[in-house]
């Protein structure tokens, strides 16, 4: 009897002891993160600043939970883009592994345009990147999403997604912060743009997909400078399973496709597709006077001698982004403007 008191009196004292030790390791650890998130927020690279509130470490026992009430990246390129996100929270298992960042509070990016600071405030019910690392440790790419998301912008009415999510996987060729043969993939789900209500499409993207390999890296997060050097070095993008759903626009891409940048800082570049019912959107442009009489019939007549060659009711046409323009066989359907605005965009 007195033995097995004191084998009971044992396994506790050991319980107590283990608890304790795996107390204290989970401290060390949210110590060593307290640590690691001060320390990048000290030196978080060259022409970035950032600034963070005080931060709370939950999760016991089993994840390191840290809750930041705000933080603010800004960089001091010449598009002096500023980054702010309220109520951040970043996770990870105890023992390691892939990082979760959710912004649960509203986000604000700011930017120059011109002589002008301009400003987007967005809010989403979901708004979760997943910082990936691979066998080693080392980071390996990301999987951003979001979920019912509004943009507020200026001079133009809000911007709404149902979900938008890009995934990338890091490349294993040169370059630092974006190396060459990364890959990317992107969906976008109910994209209302409300300033395209009255165009011939009309305001809501139903879908958008593709997957996309990057040749010859972009070597830093100064996108006016890395982005032109990327395009000066014959940079581009290499896009297969393309798929756009936009009134009456239905476009799945043939193969592979291109994306460049011009000399202007605008997409350039082309892919074949297949469109089907496009006469519908060939009228469509037609009534909103996108299209002359003289278009529309030559559209008439080249669709309605592959359509005898076609299957499914799709026809197959060569899609180009050309000078600023968006042309699908021999009609232009649309214009691109520069992807990163005012000086920030000039070569």
């Amino acid at each position: 009897m007195r033995f097995a008191v004191r084998a009971a009196i044992a396994l506790v004292v050991l319980l107590v002891l283990a608890g304790g030790a795996y107390a204290a390791y989970w401290f060390a650890a949210a110590n060593t993160m307290r640590g690691a998130v001060a320390a990048w927020a000290a030196a978080p690279g060259d022409g970035t600043t950032v600034r963070i509130a005080d931060i709370a470490i939950s999760g016991f026992p089993t994840q390191l939970v840290t809750d930041i009430p705000r933080i603010e990246v800004q960089r001091s390129d010449a598009l002096g883009l500023t980054y702010i996100g309220e109520n951040v929270r970043v996770m990870r298992p105890l023992r390691g592994g892939d990082i979760v960042v959710s912004v649960r509070g509203p986000q604000t990016v700011s930017y120059r345009d011109g002589t002008e600071t301009r400003t987007l405030r967005a809010k989403a019910d979901l708004a979760s990147l997943e910082l990936r690392s691979g066998d080693d440790g080392a980071f390996s790419g990301f999987n951003l999403i979001l979920g019912n998301l509004t943009v507020e912008r200026p001079d133009l009415a809000p911007l709404t997604a149902r979900r938008i999510q890009v995934q990338m996987g890091k490349g294993s060729g040169l370059g630092n912060f974006i190396p060459e043969r990364s890959r990317f993939t992107v969906r976008i789900e109910n994209m209302v743009m409300p300033e395209y209500r009255r165009g011939p499409l009309g305001d809501t993207i139903e879908q958008f997909a593709t997957n996309a390999a990057l040749t010859k890296s972009i070597d830093s997060a100064n996108l006016p400078v890395s982005l032109a050097a990327w395009r000066d070095a014959g940079g581009y993008l290499t896009l297969v399973e393309t798929v756009l759903k936009w009134g009456s626009l239905d476009l799945q891409g043939q193969g592979s496709g291109v994306l460049k940048l011009d000399g202007q800082m605008r997409p350039a570049g082309g892919l074949n597709v297949q469109l089907r019912d496009y006469l519908l959107t060939v009228d469509a442009f037609h009534a909103a006077r996108r299209l002359s009489d003289e278009a529309r019939a030559a559209v008439q007549q080249l669709v309605g001698f592959l359509s005898t060659r076609g299957a499914g009711g799709r026809v197959g046409l060569p899609l180009e982004i050309v000078n600023g323009e968006i042309i699908v066989g021999p009609a232009k359907l649309g214009t691109v403007s520069p992807i990163l605005p005012g000086p920030a965009a000039a070569p």
